[in-house]
């Protein structure tokens, strides 16, 4: 087993694919490092188990080689929707009960490296908007802040939803989709 794993590492040295060795994935792979120079906004859509937080943080790596960039993940099927807005951009002291202390959201975290949000399509349509205005304009208002931050990340969201779907039942607005 030990010798079949360091074989496939030395391999993996050598140039062999880092996502896979599927012809999708190697196509996928081989868009990598256009996107990491080209690309600040990414939707990554499969099924789940096919591996978009892996491309996603393939990505990440093809734009930082050096890994010294922030890779933040947020699940957003997972974070509830009345929490949804801190946990995107923060919060001050006060804003709300239980705000006991200033927080950094993901967005201000992941400055100048990237931003991926899983199951993008699970997050509610007014917080989408709030979203998409922070996409938009590269700044956002922490919570309770009145001073805006401006960020520069790549954002990459991923979706195991058909985008079609989510698109007709309101549940991924169109204009985030397009964006």
């Amino acid at each position: 087993k030990v010798r079949s794993l360091s074989t496939r590492e030395q391999a993996r040295a050598a140039g062999s694919p880092q996502l896979g060795i599927s012809s999708g994935m190697r196509q996928i792979e081989a868009m990598l490092p256009r996107l990491a120079t080209n690309a600040r906004m990414v939707l990554i859509t499969g099924e789940s188990g096919v591996g978009k937080e892996v491309v996603a943080r393939a990505l990440h790596a093809q734009a930082d080689p050096s890994g010294k960039q922030p890779f933040v993940a947020v699940n957003c099927g997972a974070v509830s929707e009345s929490l949804m807005e801190a946990e995107l951009f923060g919060h001050t002291r006060g804003a709300f009960t239980g705000a006991v202390k200033e927080h950094k959201g993901c967005f201000e975290q992941a400055d100048g490296g990237t931003l991926f949000l899983d199951e993008v399509a699970e997050m509610e349509p007014d917080i989408q908007v709030k979203f998409l205005r922070a996409l938009e304009q590269r700044s956002f208002r922490r919570l309770g802040g009145k001073k805006e931050i401006s960020v520069d990340i790549r954002v990459v969201a991923a979706t195991n939803k058909n985008v079609e779907e989510a698109l007709e039942e309101g549940k991924l607005r169109d204009d985030l989709y397009h964006r």
